[in-house]
């Protein structure tokens, strides 16, 4: 399986784990995700849109019951430029303004976990942020039918 696959797989197993929770678990974003996922690679390589991706795009930030939007606000604002400020400091490399928001985000909200696929961009400022910075995970994956 590739890299990019077992990615997905991955994503489709949180996802079917929290609509499976009875409302116990939830995907928490700023709602800067919207903007960040806006297309498919196939529709970025083909330069070719699909409207059915778009509209299940915006059915999977429409339930409510799956993922929490949190709205940008001037404290994130602050804590984003502190992170990115810190970066510098620190003699990393410097963080993107949206990943700091996300960073920020998630100290705002006291998130026990951040998941990236990006650690070694995020890492260094786990103890800024307060929370556990991981890979995205499934504690028990979807059993996949070898090919």
């Amino acid at each position: 399986m590739t890299k990019e696959a077992t990615r997905i797989s991955t994503l489709e197993s949180i996802v079917d784990d929290i609509e499976n929770s009875d409302g116990k678990k939830k995907i928490v974003t700023s709602e800067m995700s919207q903007v960040e996922v806006a297309y498919t690679a196939y529709e970025k390589t083909t330069r070719q849109l699909d409207a059915a991706y778009e509209q299940m795009l915006d059915d999977f930030w429409a339930d409510d019951s799956v993922v929490e939007l949190v709205e940008f606000h001037e404290q994130i604002a602050k804590d984003a430029r502190m992170l990115i400020r810190e970066s510098i400091r620190m003699g990393i490399k410097i963080v993107k303004p949206l990943d700091a928001i996300h960073l920020a985000t998630a100290k705002w909200i006291d998130a026990s976990e951040f998941h990236t696929y990006n650690l070694h961009h995020f890492q260094p400022l786990q103890n800024l942020v307060k929370c556990k910075i991981c890979e995205p995970y499934i504690a028990q994956p979807r059993l996949i039918a070898p090919e």
